[in-house]
């Protein structure tokens, strides 16, 4: 049985070509302004955490529910703690939100969308607080 050879360069570009969105992020965010709540902080992180942020509040929602209109419009719903419930409509990229105390949903607008980078944080060895 004969084997290839492969240079470094050969296989870097297969690596690159196997593993193309392998690039390391924390996660996604989405400002939007909706007309309750302006500059509402929507963030998406990996095992299906989401968070809500707006002024001094913070909301957290664990999953997502992902369904259909009677149109056959796939939506994703992500429903938080307090009880408010964030609607995704991801082919129109699209958001609405329905509050707690509310039933009628109301749109938001998109401000912004970033990814938020990784950050490796120091190695907690707890010597240092046994000190003071």
């Amino acid at each position: 049985m004969q084997y290839m050879k492969m240079s470094l360069t050969q296989i870097l570009l297969f690596l690159s070509l196997v593993f193309p969105f392998s690039a390391a992020q924390a996660g996604e965010a989405v400002r939007l302004d909706c007309l309750t709540r302006q500059n509402l902080l929507i963030s998406f992180f990996k095992y299906h955490l989401t968070t809500m942020q707006w002024g001094k509040h913070f909301q957290i929602a664990s999953g997502t529910h992902k369904n259909k209109t009677s149109n056959g419009l796939r939506y994703e719903t992500f429903s938080f703690r307090n009880g408010d419930d964030l609607i995704y409509f991801p082919k129109s990229e699209r958001y609405f939100i329905i509050y707690a105390d509310q039933k009628k949903p109301e749109r938001c607008v998109v401000e912004d969308s970033f990814t938020y980078p990784v950050v490796s944080l120091p190695r907690y060895s707890g010597k240092d607080d046994a000190l003071s």
